[in-house]
């Protein structure tokens, strides 16, 4: 692997997940969010009710 190599293909990651979150819902990412650590379930359940308004 070059020096490079790494971090083009993380960046092409975070592209990629980023073009996909475009077309996920507010709740489906409210969702990945929790799944993912960034939020605790206690924030999930707070905010899943004001999606849904």
């Amino acid at each position: 692997m070059g020096c490079c190599g790494p971090s083009n293909n993380k960046k092409q990651q975070v592209v990629q997940n980023n073009d996909a979150d475009k077309q996920l819902s507010p709740s489906d990412l409210l969702k990945i969010r929790l799944a993912r650590g960034e939020i605790t379930f206690e924030e999930y359940v707070k905010t899943k009710p004001l999606l849904e308004e």
